[in-house]
């Protein structure tokens, strides 16, 4: 055969086609990978869960009543013999020590807001230490009011006043105790240490 012949089956067969890639499938994500990506978000530590819940009990318990009062005078000021009961919340009773509770009960909110934001910021002094120490005061200064009771001021000071202690009190005690607890067990949780602290802060005045 002559080449001319062959050249019309050199033509019915075409160029030959690439065989197309096979795509190899992803590789779901496993178990470990999920993992992985839940350790990534912050999370409140136990310590700052218990300070964060004392914290918002306490501020909580500040709008009750923790006093109650019998008072009964013969006073002429007043109009004769004058008898009657009533009570107060920490607002009503007490002038400056719900600035220290508000303080205590902010820096606690204050550091679980730095934690679940995954902050970078680090102040001198951990937010778990200064949640420890402003929990400790605002314990110290309700024991004091349930020792030394609040009196009447003004014209009721002339009463024969009675105060009794309520259940809210107490709570409030037990809930500042729990703001210092949750402050102290963050410290151990964050490896410090007021002894350490203290060092930290006598460091750059030395340099």
């Amino acid at each position: 055969m002559t080449p001319d012949a062959d050249e019309p089956k050199r033509r019915r067969r075409g160029p030959r086609r690439k065989p197309t890639p096979v795509e190899e499938p992803k590789p779901k994500a496993g178990p470990k990978r999920a993992a992985k990506s839940r350790r990534t978000r912050p999370r409140l530590r136990a310590g700052e869960a218990i300070a964060l819940v004392a914290a918002i009990l306490l501020f909580i318990l500040m709008f009750f009543d923790w006093y109650g009062a019998k008072a009964t005078t013969s006073a002429e000021s007043l109009g004769g013999v004058v008898s009657g009961s009533g009570g107060g919340s920490a607002w009503d009773t007490l002038e400056v020590i719900p600035l220290f509770l508000m303080l205590a009960i902010v820096v606690t909110v204050g550091a679980s807001v730095l934690r679940l934001s995954g902050s970078e910021w680090k102040p001198a002094v951990p937010p778990a230490a200064a949640v420890c120490v402003l929990g400790i005061l605002a314990a110290v200064l309700i024991l004091i009011r349930i020792i030394d009771p609040p009196g009447p001021l003004g014209a009721l000071s002339e009463l024969a006043y009675e105060s009794t202690l309520k259940l809210p009190i107490f709570l409030a005690l037990a809930a500042a105790l729990g703001i210092a607890y949750g402050g102290w067990r963050g410290m151990g949780e964050e490896g410090a240490s007021f002894a350490s602290i203290g060092k930290g802060l006598e460091s750059p005045k030395r340099t």
